[in-house]
């Protein structure tokens, strides 16, 4: 065989292609970290754990990235990812809660503490007290309704988006959107009676 005809068993790296990939994912991460983070934390991932998901959510998207379809909107697409990164990181709290018992106690203050005085200093504003009873009303939902409900209402997703996003089909999503909507609605209103009778009792 000539030499000539031989042919390279292994193509040599590009690496101007891993520069533009590299300088895609930073990019990304530069424009949708805080969206992917405020998602996180609507989603119920444990603060002390915000920051190692949203790692978790890039290491994905960087493993991901070439393949992404770019006729899909890219929160969208960093929404599911997201979403299994939420769901894997309440799983990894409640099998390692006293993990998390033990951190509370080397600081010196419990969450609930901590929830307290952050509660303390939000009563002077009304709009932060309101932000912070909607926090705690979301935090009462459970993991199938706060997800519909984050992804309708803060998100402002489509049934049929959050269909795609989840995988639970469509009926399911818009049965789980209105008992979300109607159980918020209702913790929403019991927080408000406790908070006006704690103002009361003073």
């Amino acid at each position: 065989m000539a030499a000539g005809t031989l042919e390279q068993p292994f193509a040599p790296p590009d690496a101007g292609a891993a520069r533009r990939a590299s300088s895609r994912v930073e990019a990304v991460y530069a424009e949708y970290f805080r969206y992917v983070w405020r998602c996180l934390r609507a989603l119920g991932v444990h603060p002390h754990l915000l920051d190692d998901a949203a790692h978790d959510v890039f290491v994905v998207v960087q493993q991901k990235l070439g393949a992404f379809d770019d006729g899909v909107p890219v929160t969208t697409w960093l929404y599911a990812i997201t979403l299994r990164v939420a769901r894997r990181a309440r799983a990894n709290a409640r099998r390692d809660a006293w993990r998390y018992a033990r951190t509370d106690d080397e600081h010196g203050a419990s969450p609930a503490d901590e929830a307290q005085a952050r509660g303390n200093v939000e009563q002077e504003l009304e709009c932060e007290e309101q932000l912070e009873l909607a926090r705690r009303a979301l935090d009462r939902l459970d993991e199938d309704k706060r997800e519909a409900f984050v992804l309708s209402q803060v998100e402002q997703r489509s049934a049929p988006e959050i269909a795609d996003i989840t995988g639970v089909p469509l009926n399911t999503v818009y049965s789980r959107i209105r008992a979300a909507k109607l159980a918020f609605q209702s913790e929403v209103s019991r927080l408000n009676l406790v908070n006006r009778g704690k103002t009361h009792e003073r």
